[in-house]
């Protein structure tokens, strides 16, 4: 059924025992990816070259943050398995990692007519594609927040103000949503059902979740619709931090809002603000609806 023989998904689920649900799913995805490339071929009997080739296979097909990813994935998995004397070698060991440069530059970052651009294809889109992508623009949160969220995470006080609470431990925080974002989830809440508040928000058709790869092709498709095939759903956190710098916000206090475990990342996207718009960013709605951020003329 996921592509492992009987004896492989035994060997996994050992492995993942501690894993959350999520994780364990995400863990499984990459490594069945892995065992595809294979011929049918033992996961336990491959050689330095087979790994060599895999990643070089991802890196053709995937953006260097996600074969940075696989490779992790990879590398954890046959760690394990050396350690429980499974193996005598990690195939992935000697294998040069994928290489993402934290330093951001103006092609990870839309800029405020593009993202207008995005939102403009909207009406093309499901009620739950388009709050989404909303979602991760205006929160600038990770796919693995944005798949874990649950109806009961949704806040709104007394003063009609919008907020909602992702992350987890550490990085648990409580983000404020723009009226508009808001407005697409409670549209999309209306077409699905709902049998407890601790649901997840966001799922697919045949499952209570979404997986990140599902939405990764919702993004993509959307920005294709777009035009906007040069970017991808990470480029949107990478806005949302760049923008927010923009506003004058303190490291300390992106820090907050993004999850981070240190204000130094702010660091990274000090370059890429000098090529964003120069007009002051207001994230407030245009009356039309159409806008999620505006400039101050």
């Amino acid at each position: 059924m996921n592509g492992l023989s009987e004896y492989e998904y035994e060997l996994f689920k050992e492995f993942s025992r501690k894993l959350k649900p999520l994780s364990k799913y995400d863990y499984l995805n990459k490594i069945v990816l892995f065992k595809s490339t294979l011929n049918d071929k033992n996961l336990l009997n491959i050689n330095i070259n087979e790994s060599k080739q895999f990643i070089e296979h991802i890196n053709n097909i995937y953006a260097k943050s996600t074969c940075e990813k696989i490779y992790s994935y990879l590398h954890s998995f046959y760690n394990f398995l050396l350690k429980e004397n499974y193996i005598q070698n990690n195939p992935f060991a000697n294998i040069n990692k994928p290489y993402v440069s934290r330093i951001k530059n103006k092609n990870d970052v839309l800029s405020l007519d593009e993202l207008n651009k995005l939102i403009s294809i909207f009406p093309h889109l499901k009620k739950r594609d388009r709050a989404i992508i909303s979602f991760l623009i205006s929160t600038g949160c990770l796919l693995n927040e944005l798949i874990s969220l649950k109806w009961k995470d949704l806040i709104v006080d007394n003063g009609n103000i919008y907020s909602c609470k992702i992350g987890t431990q550490k990085k648990e925080r409580i983000v404020q949503l723009p009226e508009y974002s808001w407005n697409l989830i409670m549209d999309y809440k209306e077409s699905t059902n709902i049998t407890s508040m601790d649901d997840f928000v966001f799922k697919s058709r045949n499952s209570n979740t979404i997986t990140d790869r599902n939405v990764r092709l919702i993004v993509k498709n959307a920005l294709s619709i777009a035009n906007l095939s040069n970017y991808s759903a990470k480029d949107f956190r990478h806005s949302y931090a760049t923008f927010s710098l923009k506003c004058g916000i303190k490291d300390e206090n992106l820090k907050e809002k993004l999850g981070w475990s240190d204000k130094n990342y702010a660091c990274r996207y000090k370059y890429v603000i000098n090529f964003v718009d120069s007009d002051n960013i207001d994230y407030i709605i245009d009356n039309d609806e159409s806008n999620i951020y505006k400039s101050k003329k």
